[in-house]
């Protein structure tokens, strides 16, 4: 009897999962095109319910010839339920195996604000296996949630999608106790799981093909998608700072223009933990420590959260293990903060010497023993 071997792929499998907001799956029938909008980046008119967007798709080949271009209009409600999700919006275009580039705008249509991002990037062989997309609906607004355990009755629809492009033997779908079996499902599957909301138990989504076993997570929203939304190349690279060593600073500062865009995704495909999968859980992790830095330790527009010392310790260590709030010594000496990490051995130690929230690492030598 053949063994099965089972593949644990987390998100993706053999996609190309692009600028944080842009998933690509390469098909016989098409590439989709999937732009991930983060909900947290619309703004909203004073006293509108809704957002009125524009959301604009340039694709060009060899000598900047067009080769696809898509617009949609975006109304967006103002709803508390939205919270940390994405609007999702798909693109199919009739592209090749070949390297583009993709040019990308969103501007709103209330405010006069937009965001424009470009990115080159490669198509290869056609994706074995496409992600298994969580899409939900509610007040006619469909919605890429982020926890599943969240969604309420209040939805008008809630599917697995997926397509493929290996020949599937069988795919199920598994939510607590309840499995769905579909044998040699054709190219695409679309599976109703609104009865199932809420959810109490994670969504395994397997595929076997042969002798090999896929076993997925369903691809759900995460805040750092909205990375590139909210940061230039050129904050991007003063946060790599944090974590490069001096010879990948000094060449991502030596590059121009459209150079820094390449040179930050080759950095991160140094750095990925597991080569030859699109995920890259390192970057997904450096993303997410640079929002939630920002974030916390924000304390006015020109001080960013992410740039103080703290938010600097957090993006490169992480959560600490204990946080300890000393007595000041001697008395009415200044607030004192300490951070440990049992792991690093370290201990940091920040000091408000301005007794407005701004804490500055007082053992500076700690960070580079």
């Amino acid at each position: 009897m053949k063994t099965a071997i089972s593949l644990l792929v987390l998100l993706l499998i053999c996609g190309v999962f692009w600028a944080q907001e842009v998933v690509f799956e390469h098909y016989e029938s098409g590439t989709d095109i999937w732009v991930l909008v983060p909900y947290s980046s619309i703004s909203f008119k004073k006293g509108m319910d809704y957002a009125d967007c524009q959301l604009s798709l340039e694709i060009k080949g060899e000598k900047k010839k067009q080769k696809a271009s898509f617009s949609s209009k975006l109304h967006i409600p103002k709803r508390d339920w939205l919270q940390d999700t994405a609007i999702p919006v798909k693109f199919t275009a009739a592209l090749v195996k070949d390297s583009y580039k993709l040019t990308l705008q969103l501007r709103n249509l209330d405010l006069g604000k937009k965001v424009k991002i470009s990115r080159n990037f490669s198509l290869g062989d056609y994706t074995p296996i496409g992600e298994a997309w969580v899409l939900a609906e509610r007040e006619e607004q469909r919605f890429l949630p982020g926890d599943l355990t969240a969604l309420d009755e209040g939805l008008s629809s809630c599917v697995i999608s997926q397509k493929f492009s290996i020949a599937v033997d069988s795919l199920s779908v598994e939510v607590g106790d309840q499995i769905w079996v579909y044998h040699a499902p054709q190219d695409e599957i679309q599976i109703d799981l609104l009865e199932q909301v809420p959810f109490s138990t994670p969504i395994i989504v397997t595929i076997h093909e042969g002798n090999i076993r896929y076993k997925t997570n369903p691809f759900t929203y995460s805040p750092w998608f909205a990375y590139n939304l909210r940061y230039s190349y050129q904050d991007q690279v003063q946060q790599i700072r944090f974590i490069a060593n001096q010879n990948q600073y000094h060449d991502l500062m030596a590059l121009k223009g459209d150079e820094i865009a390449q040179g930050i995704e080759l950095f991160w495909q140094s750095m990925d933990p597991s080569p030859g999968t699109v995920r890259n859980e390192a970057r997904e992790e450096f993303c997410n420590r640079v929002i939630i830095a920002d974030e916390r330790f924000k304390l006015h527009k020109k001080l960013k959260g992410w740039a103080s010392d703290r938010g600097r310790i957090y993006i490169k260590y992480g959560e600490p293990d204990y946080v300890s709030h000393p007595d000041p010594i001697p008395e009415r000496s200044y607030p004192t903060i300490v951070w440990s990490y049992q792991r690093d051995k370290k201990e940091f130690i920040f000091v408000d010497y301005s007794g407005y929230g701004q804490y500055t690492l007082w053992n500076k030598d700690e960070e580079f023993d």
